[in-house]
């Protein structure tokens, strides 16, 4: 994203006074070129693509020509691949041509990525376009990453980088953001304990010519980094670049060269450098929920992935048949790791696409198509979601089919698959229309209960084994319960189980109270000014968006009401709430448990859901709006959760770790909002509280809600948690208006003794990842009614990946420990295996192979760290 300056060769390379000044002590100046990649903001991201394509890359070879091959430009992984793809026969020579000869320098990352968004298989994925095309041209792989732009990014990168075998990342931030209060070249240590080479450049994308003041050093890396989509210098600017470097360093030498040759010069001068061990949440996250339904859609598919490619591998085991998915597997994680990419569409500050209108203006505007360019450029984004998704929900569904239709079973029958590691329970939902009051275990016979209307099957299966599947087959007959503890009172407004009563309040729509009836607790906390479960909408003004980007921007970046980080000719106004309103109740049961239903007509039409399941002490909740009018004014929509925790501690499950914000976060950094990636719990002094996980609307703020706010420490906070669930603060680079109908659902649970695994990650991982279910009518088959796939003895070890290795021969695993617990781990493996052989996240063996002892290995886990395993 480009902030508006000064045009320059090299915005970090600008004349001013201690530029100028001649450097004596610097001995070696490592110059490294590249152009910051907008996969959009400039032009359509196709634009952008036919751009590199059809004139950039040309002129970098131009170059390379011209320089006697001194020149090298260094591109992202996913860039180079579109240009080999796209190029001309006769370019396509001379891009690889350079590729070969290092003169096109791969870094380790695809692009720019909101790391923040991610999941951690998503990011290794990522990697592997890099690998891949070193790998086809016979080069190494690359040592060094590079992000721009977006100034703060999660744990996880020194963790997944390190354990890739790459060991220099840069980071460049934004022209105009606040920048974390990190030193410009550290040790950036991550939650296991990886320790990564960083450098991180608060001014601007790069680095300046000459080392800053202070630098002790004797080797520079001057990273020159062109704006958004720019072609490299030209011969002339840079014979005038080297020669000016020459003049005002004349002890040095001077070399062009790639980012990764700085790490081996440094690393000879035997660096002591400080240590940094902590978060840095994204400060530009809050402008993904101004695609809520795109979100929604990339966190489900990202689990359908790891799904379907599992479910794929062990069905190939039981079936004892091979298919190759990689190429459609590969495809999809592509697709939706772009929709990770940080740029989201054209950019109404380039003047090019409309201007901004509000009220009748914006209609009016709207209605003569001046906004239609930009919306297209949104689509565009939005489908790369769109894209992955159509892939991934047909092709699991026909997998789960096929599976089904191997069953040793004649008729109709319903296959259920697990798909985490450890046996559970858990609800079933089958949309299809078949007769039948109830379905019969076919392990142990037990008949059991459904809900079967408008062609929706619901039901409880048991004990379903982990990675794994059991069979069931439709009754006619009636199943009674074993016990029936679940009432309704409309006059109370209120459902009940054995455990929790929830009262509703219809005047103010939003939840009364969640009562434990063994303890009398309630989960609720009616003092915070805020309805439990409530929605709040609101509206900011002129004075929110100036008073946020003098606290944010950088002095000499942007003025009040700035066009990139808010919203420019606001008219004056207040900052408005609305907080509920009066609802109609509605009550239903079925086989998933108690439903009531909160529906309200104002400011938006609106329903609120809740699900009390019969043997919890929890509660699922929906949120659901529809017709959402689009509305360029500055707005955003909540859900509030005030619980009834006294001095509370939080805990928040980041991507990588699970965090304290007040002691694991950077300052400077996101303090106000940030992103979940499994899920938190509010706790009192006594290690007590709650939980909630919201997989489809991930953005969270403590205390208050924290949208055009920004803290440079955490500070104390009250024990409210609000749940984005949509804005559109963002002046550029994401989504301008938001309309439509989405819902989203979550999760809230009773802590006890606080443990990482049992209270975050385990629930989470339950919720986020339901049982799967289909029903199939054919005859029998040879397979077993039930059959377990992976079983790990260890809780809090997730598996990220099973199937077809993608970076080379063998079937990977890949296990990722999320609870922060170092630990022996028993790996129970599906028939068909006898060896194994450790590899890093991008496939390059660091062990030598091993014999499997009856599928079984014994793992040492280390804590918050991936194991990457080739099974043969």
């Amino acid at each position: 994203m480009k902030i508006w300056i000064a045009a320059c060769v090299f915005a970090c390379s600008l004349p001013c006074s201690a530029q100028e000044k001649v450097d004596t002590s610097v001995r070696e100046i490592i110059l490294v070129f590249k152009s910051h990649l907008d996969v959009g903001y400039s032009d359509y991201a196709e634009g952008v693509l036919q751009k590199y394509t059809g004139g950039n890359v040309v002129d970098a070879l131009d170059l390379i020509d011209k320089t006697g091959k001194r020149f090298v430009w260094t591109t992202p992984g996913w860039e180079m691949k579109e240009m080999l793809e796209r190029a001309q026969p006769g370019t396509k020579i001379r891009l690889e041509a350079a590729l070969r000869s290092g003169n096109l320098a791969l870094n380790a990352l695809p692009f720019n990525i909101e790391t923040e968004a991610c999941d951690p298989e998503m990011l290794v994925r990522g990697l592997g376009v890099s690998s891949a095309l070193s790998r086809e041209y016979g080069l190494p792989l690359p040592r060094d990453a590079k992000q721009t732009d977006v100034p703060s990014h999660s744990w996880i990168l020194p963790t997944l980088l390190t354990n890739a075998g790459v060991r220099f990342l840069h980071i460049g931030c934004n022209y105009s953001s606040g920048p974390p209060e990190v030193p410009l070249l550290f040790w950036w240590e991550g939650p296991d304990g990886s320790r990564l080479m960083t450098m991180y450049y608060a001014p601007a994308y790069g680095t300046q010519l000459l080392p800053t003041v202070g630098w002790p050093f004797k080797t520079w890396l001057a990273l020159m980094v062109k704006n958004d989509n720019e072609p490299p210098p030209s011969q002339k600017e840079l014979d005038a670049l080297i020669a000016r470097a020459h003049r005002l360093a004349p002890n040095a030498r001077i070399r062009i060269g790639r980012i990764s040759d700085f790490y081996d010069d440094i690393m000879k001068e035997h660096p002591s450098l400080p240590v940094v061990r902590g978060d840095m949440p994204d400060t530009w996250i809050h402008g993904y929920m101004s695609m809520p339904r795109e979100v929604k859609g990339s966190r489900n598919t990202s689990r359908d992935l790891f799904a379907w490619e599992s479910l794929d591998a062990l069905s190939s085991l039981w079936m004892r048949r091979t298919r190759d998915i990689t190429g459609a597997l590969s495809g999809a994680y592509l697709n939706d790791l772009l929709f990770d990419e940080h740029t989201f569409g054209l950019s109404m500050s380039y003047k090019q696409n409309g201007v901004w209108g509000y009220g009748d203006a914006f209609k009016l505007n709207r209605a003569e198509g001046m906004y239609d360019d930009i919306e297209r450029s949104w689509h565009e984004k939005g489908d790369r979601e769109f894209d992955a998704e159509k892939i991934v929900v047909p092709s699991m569904k026909r997998q789960m089919q096929q599976l089904a239709l191997n069953i040793d079973v004649s008729g109709k029958r319903i296959l259920v698959y697990n798909e985490l590691p450890w046996s559970r329970d858990g609800v079933v939902t089958v949309k299809e229309s078949s007769p039948g009051s109830a379905v019969k275990d076919l392990r142990t016979g037990e008949v059991i209960p459904v809900s079967n209307e408008d062609n929706i099957i619901r039901f409880t299966a048991k004990n379903v084994p982990p990675m794994g599947y059991a069979c069931y087959t439709l009754q006619a007959e009636n199943a009674t319960p074993a016990h029936d503890n679940m009432r309704i009172d409309t006059a109370t407004a209120s459902i009940e189980n054995n455990y929790v009563v929830v009262r509703f309040d219809t005047a103010h729509g939003c939840i009364r109270s969640i009562l434990d009836k063994k303890t009398g607790s309630d989960m609720v906390d009616t003092t915070q000014g805020y309805g439990f479960g409530q929605y709040l909408y609101e509206r900011y003004s002129k004075k929110d968006a100036d008073d946020y980007c003098l606290a944010y921007s950088k002095p000499y970046g942007t003025h009040p009401s700035d066009a990139e980080f808010a919203r420019p000719f606001l008219p004056e106004g207040a900052h408005v709430s609305v907080a509920g309103g009066a609802a109609r109740m509605f009550f239903s049961r079925d086989a998933a448990g108690l439903h009531a239903s909160m529906m309200i007509s104002k400011p938006h039409d609106y329903v609120i859901t809740v699900t009390l399941p019969e043997d919890s002490t929890g509660i699922e909740l929906t949120w659901s709006i529809n017709g959402k009018p689009a509305d360029p004014w500055p707005e955003a929509g909540w859900l509030c959760f005030p619980f009834n925790v006294k001095q509370p501690v939080f805990k928040l499950g980041r991507l990588g770790a699970i965090v304290d914000p007040s002691k694991g976060f950077i300052k400077g950094s996101n303090m106000d909002y940030g992103f979940l990636n499994t899920g938190m719990a509010v706790l009192d002094s006594g290690d007590q509280g709650f939980g909630l996980c919201s997989p489809e609307a991930p953005g969270i703020s403590l205390g208050t809600p924290g949208l055009w706010k920004y803290s440079r420490e955490f500070g104390s906070r009250k024990p409210v948690v609000f749940v984005n669930l949509y804005n559109n603060l963002w002046g550029t680079n994401f989504t301008e208006w938001v309309e439509g109908s989405w819902s989203v659902r979550m999760k809230l649970w009773r802590v006890g003794a606080f443990d990482n695994e049992r209270s975050i990650i385990t629930p989470s991982a339950e919720f986020r990842s339901p049982l799967r279910a289909v029903l199939v009518e054919g005859p029998k088959g040879p397979l077993p009614a039930s059959a377990p796939g992976i079983r790990l003895s260890m809780k809090g070890v997730m598996v990220t990946a099973f199937g077809q290795n993608p970076d080379g021969n063998g079937t990977l695993l890949r296990l990722w420990e999320e609870a922060g617990r170092s630990g022996k781990c028993t790996v129970q493996l599906p028939a068909g295996f006898t060896s194994a052989q450790f590899c890093d996240l991008r496939g390059e063996p660091v062990s030598k192979p091993f014999p499997l002892v009856n599928g079984q290995m014994e793992l040492a886990i280390e804590a918050n760290r991936p194991l990457s395993i080739i099974l043969k």
